[in-house]
């Protein structure tokens, strides 16, 4: 049965051992019936427990999703386990990715409770500390190049291979909005009006914007948080640099759907710069938390929306764990 549907044209295609990473005109997959996805991921139980609500010690307004709680530190762990379980269902036999962060360490994590094989294919000079929790979990690691290269690698392979991407295939986001569900509940299905997310190529935004849907949630503001150094949603192609790696994301190949889903929820994107990204690390670690930087971003947009006047309750997505290097 087709699973994908073309956001461009309307095609439809199967999602099998191996699957056409974009339709053939170009356009982007979204799940044609979300209810075709596994939502408990692989076998019969939750993989992740929820993560908790986390009340802000400084601003009393202010909640956090703690979804550096996660397995691997990061929001993806929820995606990958969802897509992993795909795989199995399409009768894959290998995976392969490519990313040098969150997404290959959730990818590996996912592949070894399955049992396939995983191969990641790398930009040159991957962090040893990286390589090594990645192999330890089982992947094999291709590290050359720049991350253009890596990506085109990871394409080749995925001829032959299912290709494991967190940004063309949409079960990934059947993951990720499991975590905008627990909040929704955590909240007794009053959360705050406004949700703020670190940004880059949008799979948790998507996987937020699919669960608001679904629960028929109107409302909802959210807000989309950037690196000002690296703008893709404004400025696609943006060739700025960021410690905020998370969210340095040039040109978002689903920009398009970002932008339309803020502006049919009254959204907005805030940029951030280098120098209130660091600030806001440096205070979410005076709180005990050790966050990414592109995490920290959230904080330093809920700082920016207060300056200019935002008094009401907010809900801010801690992404990820600074603890993975």
């Amino acid at each position: 049965m087709n699973d994908l549907l073309c956001t461009a044209c309307g095609r439809e295609a199967r999602t099998g051992p191996v699957y056409p990473s974009q339709c053939i005109c170009g356009g982007l997959w979204s799940a044609r019936d979300p209810a075709l996805y596994p939502a408990a991921g692989v076998g019969d139980e939750r993989i992740e427990a929820p993560t908790p609500l986390w009340p802000d010690p400084v601003d009393a307004a202010l909640l956090w999703k703690r979804e550096d709680l996660n397995r691997t530190g990061s929001f993806k762990d929820r995606g990958a386990d969802v897509l992993a379980a795909v795989a199995l269902q399409a009768g894959a036999r290998s995976l392969v990715a490519d990313s040098s962060g969150s997404a290959a360490l959730a990818a590996a994590s996912a592949a070894a409770r399955t049992g396939l094989p995983l191969v990641v294919h790398t930009p040159a000079g991957l962090p040893a500390a990286k390589r090594h929790a990645l192999e330890t979990m089982g992947a094999r690691v291709t590290a050359e190049g720049d991350r253009r290269a890596a990506a085109s690698r990871a394409a080749q392979a995925a001829t032959h291979a299912f290709h494991f991407s967190h940004v063309f295939h949409p079960a990934f986001f059947e993951g990720t909005a499991v975590s905008a569900f627990e909040a929704w509940e955590q909240c007794g299905g009053d959360p705050p009006r406004t949700w703020i997310l670190p940004v880059g190529n949008g799979s948790l935004f998507l996987g937020v914007v699919r669960a608001l849907d679904d629960l028929g949630a109107t409302g909802i503001r959210l807000v989309a948080v950037q690196a000002a150094a690296c703008p893709g949603l404004r400025c696609p192609g943006s060739e700025g640099r960021s410690r905020a790696a998370g969210i340095a994301i040039a040109d978002p190949p689903r920009r398009d759907e970002i932008l339309a889903a803020l502006a049919r929820r009254g959204g907005e994107v805030v940029e951030v710069g280098e120098d209130e990204i660091e600030s806001a690390h440096a205070e979410l670690g005076g709180r005990g938390v050790a966050a990414e930087r592109a995490a920290a971003a959230a904080l330093a947009a809920v700082r920016a929306l207060r300056a200019a006047g935002e008094r009401g309750r907010v809900l801010a997505w801690l992404t990820g764990s600074g603890l993975r290097g």
